[in-house]
C-alpha cells in the first residue's frame, strides 16, 4: 500500500494491527464472560481504537483533500480515551461487587432505596439520591462532547484565514473536556488507593489500575500539553508539510497518546486472567453479605407465593 504520507501511514498500519489483536482477543472474552460484564466496556474501546486507526490509514493514503478522516481519527480517538477512564473507574465497583456483594461506589437500586431511608441527615440524602458513579458520568460525558465540539469546530479553517473567535472558543472547549479528563483519571486512580488502603480491598482489578495509572496519566497530560505546544497540535498548520504530518508530531502523538492507551487497554483486560483466582478467595463473611443479600430479595415475596411454592413441592 502506497502512502502520501509516510510516516503517519505506517505509524497507523502497525497500530491498526495491534489493537486488531486487541479487539479479537477482547471479542473472544465478552463472549465467554458475557455482555453485562466489565469486558464490554474494553470491547467498545477496541472497536473505537480500530475504527480510529483504519481513518489513520485512510487519511495517510488519500491525503489532505480528504481531510474528513483526520477528524474522524480524532474523535474515534476522544472515544477511545473517554472509555477508558469510564472503565477505570468501574473496575474499582466490580472488584467491591466481586469481593464483598456490594458497593458504595455503583450501588444498586435496592441499595440506595436503602441508603436513603437509613439518611438521617440533609447531606447523606444528597450522597444516597447521588452517588459518586452519578456524578462520575455526570462531568465525564460533558467533557467528551466539549473535546469533540471543540475539535470540530475548526473544520474548514485554512492557515491564511483562521477566525480568532472560533480559535479561542475550541482551545477552551478542548481545554476544559482535556481538564476534566485528567481530573476523572486522577479521582478514579485516588479512588483504587483508598479502597486498597483504607478498606483493605485486594483484587487484580485495583492492582490494574495502579500498573496503567502512569501510562493513563501521561496520556491526560499529553492532551491538555496537544491543544498549546505546536509540535503537539493536530490543529496547528504548521504541523502540515507537502510530504505529510510533521514526523516530529507523528511520534508526539503515537508514542503520548497511542501507545499509553493500547498498554492501559491491554493491563485492563489482563484482568480476565485473574477473575475466578480472586473470586474464590472471598472470605466466609463476605460470602455471608452476598448470601444474605438474597435472602433479602426472597423476603420480598409474598406469603401467599411462599405458600404456593411449598404446596406445589
Amino acid at each position: 500500500m502506497g502512502f502520501q504520507f509516510e510516516d503517519s501511514g505506517i505509524a497507523a498500519s502497525i497500530y491498526l494491527a495491534l489493537y486488531t489483536i486487541y479487539l479479537i482477543a477482547t471479542i473472544k472474552i465478552v463472549y465467554d464472560k458475557g455482555w453485562r460484564s466489565i469486558y464490554t466496556s474494553l470491547l467498545i474501546f477496541g472497536i473505537f481504537r480500530v475504527c480510529g486507526q483504519l481513518c489513520g490509514v485512510a487519511f495517510a493514503k488519500l491525503g489532505y483533500k480528504h481531510y474528513q478522516w483526520l477528524i474522524a481519527y480524532l474523535v474515534f480517538s476522544a472515544e477511545g480515551y473517554f472509555t477508558l477512564i469510564l472503565t477505570s473507574f468501574h473496575l474499582i465497583a466490580h472488584a467491591q461487587i466481586q469481593t464483598s456483594g456490594s458497593s458504595w461506589i455503583r450501588p444498586t437500586k435496592k441499595q440506595k432505596k436503602q441508603m436513603i431511608r437509613d439518611a438521617k441527615t440533609w447531606r447523606e440524602q444528597l450522597q444516597a439520591k447521588i452517588p459518586i458513579t452519578t456524578i462520575f458520568h455526570w462531568l465525564l460525558i460533558p467533557a467528551n462532547a466539549f473535546i469533540i465540539a471543540g475539535g470540530s469546530m475548526l473544520t474548514g479553517q485554512t492557515p491564511g484565514n483562521m477566525d480568532q473567535n472560533v480559535v479561542h472558543t475550541s482551545k477552551a472547549l478542548r481545554t476544559t473536556g482535556q481538564i476534566i479528563f485528567l481530573l476523572q483519571t486522577c479521582i478514579a486512580i485516588g479512588l483504587a488507593v483508598f479502597v486498597y488502603a483504607f478498606q483493605n480491598l485486594r483484587h487484580s482489578n485495583i492492582y490494574s489500575i495502579f500498573l496503567t495509572s502512569p501510562f493513563i496519566l501521561v496520556r491526560g497530560i499529553f492532551g491538555i500539553l496537544s491543544i498549546y505546544l505546536t509540535k503537539m497540535n493536530y490543529y496547528d498548520m504548521s504541523n502540515y508539510t507537502e510530504n505529510g504530518l510533521n514526523p516530529h508530531f507523528v511520534i508526539y502523538e503515537y508514542v503520548l497518546a497511542t501507545t499509553m492507551e493500547f498498554i492501559t487497554g491491554v493491563i485492563y483486560i489482563s484482568n480476565y486472567y485473574f477473575d475466578k483466582k480472586y473470586s474464590r478467595r472471598c472470605t466466609d463473611d463476605q460470602l455471608s453479605i452476598i448470601s444474605d443479600e438474597k435472602e433479602d430479595e426472597n423476603d420480598t415475596v409474598s406469603p401467599i407465593e411462599k405458600m404456593e411454592t411449598h404446596s406445589k413441592a
